[in-house]
C-alpha cells in the first residue's frame, strides 16, 4: 500500500496518507484543519553521498569557497547550494528573494520587503506532520 503527500496550504503543512484502494485517486481531508483542498506533493528522498553527516562537510565543500559575504550574488549562489545539497524546496517567496540577490539587490531592502510582506516563521517552508493517516 503506497504512501502519498499531501500539502495543506492554510496550515503549511506536509501529511502522509497511507491509501488502501488504488483503483481511484485519493482525496483526502487535512487532519488539523479539514480543508479539502490539499495538494499532492513529490515526496522527499535521500540519495547517497560520502559524507560525515556534520556541517563542516559543507564549509570545506569547494564550491562554497570564496563566498563573500558582502556580494549579495555569492551569497545567493552558497544558499542555492546549499539548498540542493539538502534537497529542501525553497519556496516561491524564498526562490524570489534568492533571484534578487542573484540581480545583486541590497539583501537589507529584500529582507524588509519580506517581512511587511508577512514572511517569516509562520510563512516558511512547510513542516511535515510525523502521523500516518488513512486517504
Amino acid at each position: 500500500m503506497p504512501i502519498y503527500e499531501y500539502y495543506c496550504s492554510k496550515c503549511n503543512m506536509i501529511y502522509q496518507f497511507l491509501v488502501r484502494r488504488m483503483d481511484e485517486e485519493p482525496s483526502p481531508e487535512c487532519p488539523k484543519c479539514g480543508s479539502e483542498e490539499l495538494e499532492r506533493v513529490m515526496s522527499t528522498f535521500s540519495t547517497t553521498r560520502k559524507s560525515t553527516g556534520d556541517i563542516s562537510d559543507m564549509v570545506d565543500d569547494p564550491e562554497l569557497a570564496g563566498i563573500d559575504e558582502d556580494d549579495p550574488r555569492s551569497m545567493a549562489r552558497a544558499i542555492r547550494h546549499m539548498a540542493d545539497e539538502m534537497g529542501e524546496d525553497l519556496g516561491p517567496e524564498l526562490e524570489e528573494a534568492i533571484s534578487r540577490l542573484e540581480a545583486g539587490e541590497d539583501p537589507e531592502k529584500i529582507e524588509r520587503e519580506l517581512e511587511e510582506a508577512g514572511f517569516g516563521e509562520e510563512m516558511g517552508a512547510p513542516g511535515r506532520d510525523p502521523g500516518l493517516y488513512e486517504a
